[in-house]
């Protein structure tokens, strides 16, 4: 019984909208053995990484001082 309730697509904007919140890596809500726990966290990091590039891109603008 491993047929997905949900979609992929659906469980990947869980974790964008989740991530948006501030939920961490793990707080997913699902059963400990679901498959769709993987995609979750997967397309959480890719949040996290996307996050830490724009904030670091941030950062090394801000240190730049105008002429």
């Amino acid at each position: 019984m491993s047929d997905q309730i949900i979609s992929i697509a659906m469980i990947e904007e869980k974790a964008r909208r989740a991530f948006n919140r501030g939920a961490g890596r793990d707080e997913h809500g699902f059963n400990w053995h679901s498959p769709a726990i993987e995609a979750w966290q997967a397309e959480w990091d890719r949040c996290a990484l996307a996050w830490h590039a724009a904030t670091q891109l941030q950062a090394q603008v801000a240190k730049v001082s105008p002429p």
